[in-house]
């Protein structure tokens, strides 16, 4: 993973020194919203979270940055009984940004840290516990500017423990031009 995340920045700042910025640069702030689908969508329930974008022109349509975030998950209602518990998901994304006017595309990869948080109890015992680990995550996202608001929608995965989790994310975020 540390090779991934390595070649991903080394490509991004090889662009970066190797243009003039032609763009804008931008800082985009925005509150996540998320619902799990397949198998994570049968264990945990609606997520929410915020994240952070740095972006740089590349050329008039074009953007590259870096995403930072977090975003948690409660288990479903169906563990109440037996357990509690959450899954926290951070990603640390590169992303391209391309701009049709007010439209955009955003494709984003990286490394995606995650942490799992259980608390059972049952015939009078009470354990629990926590799990972190780093993995690949991506996702590919559809987006529209109204003004300084950006709205948009993602489809963002991730693989943990051989099995891939992913979920359908909305975000409304704010964008702040630095230049």
């Amino acid at each position: 993973m540390k090779k991934v995340l390595f070649g991903l920045l080394l490509t991004v700042s090889t662009v970066l020194s190797g243009q003039a910025q032609q763009g804008n640069i931008d800082i985009n702030a925005g509150l996540d919203f998320g619902l799990p689908i397949g198998d994570f969508g049968d264990v945990y329930g609606f997520g929410y979270g915020a994240t952070v974008k740095g972006l740089y022109g590349i050329s008039e349509a074009g953007q590259v940055g870096l995403t930072l975030g977090y975003q948690r998950f409660g288990l479903k209602d169906d563990y109440d009984d037996m357990m509690s518990g959450s899954m926290g998901i951070s990603p640390i994304f590169a992303v391209y940004r391309h701009s049709f006017g007010a439209l955009y595309l955003e494709p984003q990869a990286g490394l995606s840290v995650n942490k799992v948080n259980l608390k059972a109890s049952g015939g009078g015992m009470d354990f629990g516990g926590s799990a972190s680990n780093t993995s690949f995550g991506y996702a590919a996202g559809l987006g529209y500017m109204l003004g300084n608001i950006d709205i948009s929608a993602r489809y963002q995965g991730l693989t943990q423990s051989g099995e891939n989790l992913s979920f359908i994310g909305l975000r409304i975020g704010y964008n702040f031009r630095i230049k």
